[in-house]
């Protein structure tokens, strides 16, 4: 090896040590202040997907003292945005990453929202629900907020997207597609709701945000009339115009019981 082969290679060790360093400091929850600022200040000036990834590990934790931590996460948010679209790949990686389902997004999304134009947003939102699936999670806030900011784009990829995960494992997810589809109004997602409603494996908690949904948006039930007025909880019909009515009659002490 060349001598400046060699220079090369140890100045690459020291650059990785000092990047493995920084990445301790920047996530450590019980950590100096100073130490996370050090840590925020060196990642932005390495920049490049290395400095992005290393900014993004600052959303990875929430310490003690929460106007701190808010502080810190506008500052490396702010900084982010200011890298423009270039900080795309690290945001993919970071919503790809093997341990998915237990990092915190919401930051993250923020930065997506704000540096990229809707139609590449779309897409990799939908690449990250198609990855994590609707298998049953134990902790189902990350998909709770990939399916409500998908909701917020104005696309076709939208409503196919969601419709699976009205039949995901766990019902809070159930409920945000639910709502997702009930925003975007599109009726491609009424017999897939119809569907869900007269399962008879649906709860009956879930059924009846389904049959509030539909009385809502005015969707017809045609074609499942009889299946969803067996269906339907206590208060609730439907119509000659074959329209959901009524008020599921245990809707006040569930409200209360929450």
């Amino acid at each position: 090896m060349s001598i400046s082969g060699w220079l090369r290679m140890q100045k690459d060790k020291r650059r990785e040590k000092a990047i493995l360093h920084h990445k301790k400091h920047i996530k450590s929850r019980f950590g100096q202040g100073e130490d996370r600022h050090r840590a925020i200040q060196f990642f932005e000036e390495l920049g490049g997907k290395q400095g992005h990834l290393g900014l993004l590990e600052r959303f990875m934790v929430s310490v003690d003292q929460s106007i701190r931590d808010e502080e810190e996460k506008e500052i490396v948010f702010n900084i982010l945005v200011g890298f423009g679209a270039e900080v795309m790949p690290a945001i993919e990686n970071y919503l790809y990453r093997k341990d998915a389902a237990n990092v915190p997004i919401t930051w993250p999304l923020k930065v997506l929202d704000a540096v990229t134009e809707p139609r590449e947003a779309v897409g990799i939102i939908v690449r990250a629900l198609d990855r994590i699936g609707t298998n049953y999670t134990r902790e189902p806030e990350r998909k709770v907020l990939l399916v409500s900011q998908l909701a917020e784009y104005d696309d076709p990829r939208v409503v196919p997207a969601l419709i699976p995960f009205l039949r995901d494992h766990r019902d809070e997810v159930q409920l945000e597609a639910l709502s997702a589809l009930a925003k975007n109004e599109d009726e491609v997602a009424r017999e897939s709701v119809l569907e869900l409603l007269v399962d008879e494996q649906t709860p009956l908690r879930l059924r009846a945000s389904i049959a509030d949904t539909l009385q809502k948006l005015r969707w017809s039930v045609r074609g499942y009339r009889k299946k969803v007025e067996e269906a339907l909880p206590d208060g609730m019909h439907v119509d000659r115009s074959g329209r959901i009515k009524g008020r599921w009659i245990h809707a006040s002490s569930e409200e209360n019981d929450e």
